[in-house]
């Protein structure tokens, strides 16, 4: 794959300079720049030999080559916001080759991996190869937010009798654990304009409210970072992905702290500090351990709103396999209703499991250990929610590398190019094995 190591940085320098994080729009329903990349997407598609199709409400594309049962290669073109001030050395939409490093927003996450896997089948053509099947790339512009994109298509288009999604870690997700997301609600008003963090599945970064004394004071005496600017107190956390939240720091807790130890009370603030805390586990919401193999119950307030009109308190939970959605449900209610809050039901994905044994499963680990050498590495069970899950016999695979650094949702994100190329020859294996005319 080496000899398209420059054309594979270029591109996905291309997609990853288009900004698309979801954004309001009459126009078009995920917002013009993801729109736009869709579009660049589909014309670089189009200039590799694929047929390529935009549905008509521009709710997602597809590309396709080939002929008979269909295939699936499912990816994202939407990125979560990315701000210079949360820690990026350049402009987060600028990529940049830094060393072995392809660094910007969406390089690993997934823009990068999706070019990946389309420059492996690519490498094939280019030999050849003959394809007994029909192998479509189908573009999600929404897998960040609400996931209406892959559901359109679920709802019109003909679904892939296997696939995978390269949008995790080698040598493969068999199971992701159920995801369900929900806005905590109160009509109460209060007296501040407090808000805070970006998106529900992603640990919240920045944190404001009034510039008011007592709370930059509460602020100090617990320990908790902020500055100031302007008028307003910002409250300063580490991002993380809501799939492993404790690997950040949020600041929307540690506002909602400081403004109940600054003595300001609201039903939303005793909800989130006497049920929600720093370890993210779902531990004040019940004595019994609801653990099971997959992992306990996580929760991460990713957003928040509390001012004259009210509260709104978005939680993303990550839910054991074997856990029903109704029975985690049930308990959260308990604690909102103790608090006179309401709770509405924002999004559900349910967990899903292939079996190991099941002949996709077999041929993508036999490609990757084939190429890697690596044979120790077990397939994982995941909190995190892939396009995997939208379809039966789909699994996550790569193009993450086992022992390199995860950066998605955060900082700096970034993909080793050594890796990428890397992961691209396991693709081109996977694709030779699954979808090549013998």
């Amino acid at each position: 794959m080496n000899k398209y190591r420059n054309e594979m940085i270029e591109a996905i320098s291309r997609l990853v300079a288009i900004p698309s994080v979801f954004a309001e729009s009459s126009e078009y329903p995920f917002g013009p720049e993801v729109d736009r990349c869709l579009d660049t997407a589909l014309s670089m598609m189009a200039e590799l030999g694929f047929r390529t199709f935009k549905a008509p409400d521009v709710m997602y594309g597809y590309a396709e080559i080939g002929e008979g049962e269909l295939f699936g290669v499912l990816c994202h073109l939407d990125v979560v916001q990315a701000r210079q001030e949360d820690g990026w050395d350049h402009d987060p939409f600028q990529p940049v080759v830094q060393g072995d490093w392809l660094c910007g927003r969406g390089t690993q996450d997934d823009k990068g991996p999706s070019v990946a896997a389309v420059y492996a089948l690519k490498s094939l053509l280019d030999e050849g190869c003959k394809l007994n099947k029909r192998v479509r790339f189908i573009f999600g512009i929404d897998e960040e937010t609400m996931w209406d994109s892959i559901r359109a298509y679920r709802d019109r288009e003909e679904v892939p009798v296997s696939g995978f999604v390269p949008d995790s870690t080698f040598p493969l997700t068999y199971a992701e654990k159920g995801l369900m997301q929900l806005q905590i609600r109160s009509d109460k008003g209060f007296s501040l304009s407090c808000s805070g963090g970006d998106s529900m599945n992603a640990v919240s970064s920045h944190a404001e409210c009034p510039l008011i004394p007592a709370v930059a004071e509460a602020m100090k005496d617990l320990g908790l970072p902020f500055h100031t600017t302007g008028n307003a107190i910002c409250a300063e956390g580490l991002t993380a992905h809501a799939k492993n939240p404790w690997k950040g720091v949020s600041a929307n807790l540690n506002l909602l702290r400081a403004l109940r130890k600054a003595g300001y009370e609201h039903d939303a603030i005793t909800f989130a500090c006497e049920f929600l805390d720093g370890k993210f586990r779902f531990e004040g919401f019940t004595p019994e351990d609801l653990s099971d193999f997959s992992g306990p119950v996580t929760v991460n307030l990713g957003k928040f709103t509390l001012n004259e009109q009210g509260a709104v308190l978005g939680l993303d939970l990550r839910l054991p396999v074997t856990r029903k959605k109704e029975e985690i449900l049930a308990l959260v209610r308990q604690k909102t209703d103790a608090c006179h809050m309401s709770v509405e039901e924002f999004d559900w994905l349910r967990p899903i499991h292939v079996p190991l044994d099941s002949p996709l499963v077999s041929q993508l680990l036999r490609a990757y250990r084939e190429v890697t050498g690596d044979t120790a590495t077990e397939p994982y069970i995941s909190a995190g929610a892939t396009f995997a899950r939208a379809f039966d016999n789909c699994v996550a695979f790569g193009a993450n590398m086992p022992d390199s650094p995860t950066s998605e949702h955060q900082p700096r994100e970034r993909i080793s190019i050594t890796n990428l190329l890397q992961a691209a020859e396991v693709y081109r294996r996977a694709f030779r094995y699954l979808v090549l005319a013998d």
